[in-house]
C-alpha cells in the first residue's frame, strides 16, 4: 500500500481534460508529443457492455475479479468505516457491472449493509441484481449513470467504482458526483487500469485512461478527499498487476 500525505507535495497534475481521453505522450527537446482518443459516448459504452453481457461472467472469472477485489478492500479497511455506521449503513456501486466488487467487500464484513448500484448497462444491471441476490446481499439495482447520481447529498458511507473512471473523458467530474452522495467520514474506493500490456490492450478496445499511481492519487485530492492511499491489484489469468485501487476519505 501506498499512502499519501495529503501536507506533502502534491504529485503533477493529469493533462488538461479537452473530451478526449491521453494515450500516450513524449518529450523531444521543446517538443511535447500527445496522442489522444475521443472516447466511447455514454449511450455507446452500455450497448457496448450489453453486448458483452452475455460472456462477462467467464470473463469475470478467469480475470478473478471478486478474489483480486479481496485485499485492496481489507487493506483499505472499508469495514471499520461501514462497522462505525452502524446497523443503516448504505454502500454505492457505480458502475456495479455484473456485482463482482459488492459482491467481493460483502464477503470481507461481518455485518450486513444495503447495497445500491447503478449502470447504464440493463443487461448487466440484470445480472448484478440475480448475482447480488444469490449471494444474499441486500441490494437494489438502478439504471443510471455516475455523472449524474440520482441521490440525494450525504446519502451512502462508502461509494466505490470498479473500472469505472478510466472509460471517462473527464474522470473527476465523476468523482466529485461520488463525493456528494457521501456522508462525511466516508470512504470512496475506486478501482481503474493501470499502465501495463495488459492495460494497453484494455485501452485500445474500451478507448479507456491507464491510469499512473500520481495521477489517480491527484484526482482524489481534486475531489477534497484526505487520507488518500492506493495499491496495486493483481489480476488473474495473464494479466498481472493491471489495476490499481485507490481510496480516501471525505473530511468530517
Amino acid at each position: 500500500m501506498t499512502q499519501f500525505d495529503t501536507k506533502g507535495l502534491l504529485p503533477p497534475h493529469p493533462p488538461v481534460m479537452d473530451g478526449a481521453i491521453l494515450m500516450t505522450s513524449r518529450r523531444i527537446g521543446s517538443w511535447e508529443i500527445l496522442v489522444k482518443r475521443r472516447p466511447l459516448s455514454s449511450a455507446d459504452l452500455a450497448n457496448r457492455y450489453d453486448a458483452v453481457s452475455g460472456s462477462w461472467e467467464r470473463t469475470a472469472g478467469r480475470l478473478q475479479l471478486e478474489a483480486a477485489y479481496q485485499e485492496p478492500l481489507l487493506t483499505s479497511q472499508v469495514a471499520t468505516v461501514l462497522t462505525q455506521a452502524g446497523p443503516q449503513a448504505r454502500v454505492l456501486d457505480c458502475g456495479v457491472g455484473s456485482g463482482n466488487l459488492s459482491i467481493a467487500l460483502d464477503s470481507i464484513l461481518t455485518d450486513p449493509v444495503t447495497f445500491h448500484g447503478i449502470d447504464t448497462s440493463a443487461e448487466m444491471l440484470a445480472q448484478a441484481r440475480s448475482k447480488m441476490h444469490a449471494a444474499g446481499l441486500r441490494a437494489h439495482c438502478k439504471q443510471a449513470d455516475v455523472l449524474s447520481l440520482p441521490y440525494d447529498d450525504q446519502s451512502f458511507d462508502v461509494v466505490m467504482a470498479a473500472h469505472v473512471l478510466e472509460h471517462l473523458p473527464d474522470p473527476r467530474r465523476a468523482l466529485r458526483e461520488m463525493v456528494r452522495v457521501l456522508n462525511p467520514g466516508g470512504m470512496v474506493f475506486v478501482c481503474v487500469t493501470r499502465p501495463s500490456l495488459f492495460g494497453a490492450l484494455i485501452q485500445l478496445k474500451w478507448r479507456t485512461w491507464a491510469v499512473t499511481e500520481k495521477q489517480g492519487v491527484a484526482w482524489l485530492r481534486e475531489s477534497q478527499l484526505a487520507e488518500v492511499a492506493c495499491q496495486p491489484v493483481r489480476l488473474g489469468s495473464c494479466a498481472g498487476v493491471a489495476s490499481t485501487a485507490f481510496w480516501a476519505r471525505r473530511p468530517t
